[in-house]
C-alpha cells in the first residue's frame, strides 16, 4: 500500500543532518520526569507506565496477526475523522442548515481537547513503544503527542452520544429502516476510529478507556445541563449580568489556558487546546449577541439557528451557500494568520504583556524583528498538522503515503527496551537509536494569543459572516 519509512534503519542522525530526529513524547529516562515533575506527578506516572509498556506485546500481536495493506489504508484515512483540523472544518455545516447540533458538538469536542491534553502533559507517559508496534498514521504531529488519554477516543465517544441522542430524538420522524442505517454508519465511525487507534499502534486499551469516560462524561453534561449553562450566559437576569457575561466568558476560558499543565516534552498539546478554547469563545459570544439582538430570529424564529428551508431555498441555493460558507471559513483563516502575525508582534514588542508561562519566551524580551517572528509563528501554526485555508497543502498531507508507516526507537529509553524486547525475540533485526533531539523548542507568547484570535474568529465568521453573506447574495431566503 504504501512505501515503508521505518526509522529503525537509518543511521545516528550527524551534525550534517538537515533535521534532527524529534524524540517521542514521554520516553525520556525516568531521572529527566523525576527531576522536572512533582512528586505527585511522578508517582502517578510511574505507577501507570508499567501498565502502558505491558500491554506492548498485547498491541504488537494483534497488528501483527490482523495486519494488511487495505486495513492500513482504512484506518490511517478513518483517523482523519477525529482529527480537529477535520472538526473545525466540518462544525460549522450545522450552523447553515438551521441546526443547533454545532453547540453541542464544539462544547464536547473543545472541553474534550482540554480535559484530554491537560492530562496528556500533567502525567506524560508516552504512546505505546515502536517497535515492536508500526506506528501507521498521516500525522506525524500526532505522533508527537502523549499518549494517555487518548483524545481520539474522547472526542469519537462524545461525538458518537450527541449523534445518536439526535437520532433517538427524531426516531418519531424517521423510518426504523433509516434509523438503523444511520445507527449504524454512526456505530462503523465510532468503531473505526476506537480500534483503529488500537490497529495503527497509537493508543492502548488504558488510554482508550480513559478518554472514552471522559468523552461519555461530556456527553452526559452537555445533554443534562447544556441549555442550563447556555442560559447562564445568554440571559442573566439583570442587565449588568448580561453585560459582563462576555467579559466573564473570556476571562473563564484564559483561565483554563493558564492552568494548563506544563508538559516535560515538546508536546503539541498545549496549541491543540489553545484553538479550541478560542474557538469556543468566539461561538460563545457570537451566540451571546445573537441572542440578545434576535438577528436571526426574524427569519427562523430562534435567536441562535440561521434560517434553513429546502423547500424555499431548493437545490442550487443550499448547493451556494455551503460553498460560500466554506469559503469564508477558509479564507478568514488564509487571511487572519498573516494579518494577525503582523500586527501582534510590535504591540508586544512595545506594551511588553504576555501570558507567562514556563519554556515560553516573550516576544517583548526577543530581539527577533517583527518580520522574524511573524514568519516563526506563522510557521508554528503551519505545522502543526492545521492545513485549513491552503488545500493544496492538505491533500499533499493526506495523500503522502510514505509517512504512513514508521517504527523503531525515538531516544535511549526506547533503545534499551527495543533491547529488552529482543531478547524474546531473537530473530528481528536490531535497530539502530538516534540521538535524543534535545531542548524545547522556543514559542511566543504572541503565538497564544495570535492563536485564540484566529480560530475565536471562526464562530462569528461561521454565524455573522455567514448570516450576513447570504442576505446580501440573497441566499438567505
Amino acid at each position: 500500500m504504501s512505501q515503508l519509512r521505518s526509522r529503525s534503519t537509518a543511521p545516528p542522525p550527524t551534525t550534517d543532518d538537515k533535521k534532527p530526529v524529534d524524540p517521542d513524547a514521554g520516553t525520556l529516562p525516568s531521572d529527566h520526569y523525576k527531576s522536572h515533575l512533582s512528586p505527585t506527578r511522578f508517582w502517578l506516572r510511574s505507577k501507570l507506565l508499567p501498565y502502558i509498556r505491558m500491554e506492548t506485546d498485547i498491541l504488537a500481536s494483534l497488528q501483527a496477526a490482523i495486519r494488511t495493506p487495505m486495513l492500513d489504508f482504512y484506518f490511517a484515512w478513518t483517523a482523519n475523522l477525529a482529527s480537529h483540523t477535520f472538526y473545525v472544518l466540518m462544525l460549522p455545516v450545522p450552523l447553515w442548515f438551521g441546526s443547533t447540533l454545532s453547540r453541542d458538538l464544539i462544547y464536547v469536542l473543545g472541553l474534550g481537547i482540554y480535559i484530554t491534553g491537560n492530562l496528556k502533559d500533567y502525567m506524560c507517559l508516552p504512546r505505546p513503544r515502536s517497535p515492536p508496534l508500526h506506528r501507521i498514521t498521516m500525522s506525524s504531529y500526532t505522533a508527537q503527542e502523549y499518549g494517555f488519554p487518548s483524545s481520539h477516543s474522547a472526542n469519537a465517544t462524545a461525538v458518537s452520544l450527541v449523534l445518536f441522542s439526535r437520532l433517538c430524538d427524531s426516531r418519531d420522524q424517521i423510518s426504523s429502516t433509516k434509523f438503523t442505517i444511520l445507527a449504524s454508519i454512526l456505530f462503523i465511525y465510532y468503531f473505526s476510529l476506537i480500534f483503529g487507534r488500537l490497529y495503527c499502534g497509537m493508543h492502548g486499551f488504558l488510554d482508550l478507556f480513559v478518554g472514552s469516560l471522559i468523552g461519555t462524561g461530556l456527553f452526559i453534561f452537555r445533554y443534562f445541563w447544556g441549555t442550563a449553562w447556555d442560559m447562564l450566559i445568554f440571559d442573566a437576569e439583570t442587565k449588568w449580568g448580561r453585560a459582563l457575561a462576555p467579559v466573564l466568558v473570556v476571562i473563564m476560558y484564559l483561565m483554563l489556558i493558564n492552568t494548563h499543565s506544563e508538559p516535560v516534552d515538546d508536546c503539541p498539546c498545549f496549541d491543540d487546546t489553545v484553538a479550541f478554547i478560542g474557538v469556543l469563545i468566539g461561538v460563545d459570544l457570537t451566540h451571546w449577541l445573537c441572542y440578545n439582538t434576535g438577528y436571526l430570529t426574524t427569519n427562523s424564529g430562534d435567536p441562535l439557528v440561521i434560517f434553513y428551508d429546502y423547500n424555499t431555498l431548493g437545490l442550487l441555493k443550499v448547493i451556494a451557500r455551503v460553498v460560500l460558507g466554506v469559503f469564508l471559513v477558509a479564507g478568514w483563516k488564509a487571511v487572519s494568520k498573516p494579518v494577525v502575525f503582523t500586527i501582534l508582534p510590535p504591540i508586544y514588542k512595545r506594551v511588553g504583556v504576555y501570558i507567562p508561562r514556563k519554556n515560553f519566551e516573550a516576544t517583548a524580551f526577543t530581539k527577533s524583528t517583527t518580520r522574524q517572528i511573524r514568519s516563526q509563528s506563522i510557521s508554528n501554526l503551519d505545522n502543526s498538522g492545521d492545513n485549513i485555508g491552503d488545500f493544496n497543502k492538505l491533500i499533499r498531507g493526506i495523500a503522502d503515503h510514505s509517512k504512513t508507516d514508521m517504527v523503531g526507537p525515538a531516544t535511549d529509553i526506547d533503545y534499551y527496551e527495543m533491547l529488552d524486547y529482543k531478547n524474546k525475540n531473537s530473530d528481528e533485526p536490531l535497530p539502530v537509536p538516534p540521538r535524543r533531539a534535545g531542548v524545547f523548542k522556543p514559542r511566543f507568547d504572541v503565538e497564544i494569543i495570535g492563536r485564540l484570535i484566529i480560530y475565536g474568529g471562526m464562530g462569528p465568521v461561521s454565524v455573522w459572516g455567514f448570516a450576513l453573506a447570504t442576505e446580501y447574495l440573497g441566499l438567505a431566503k
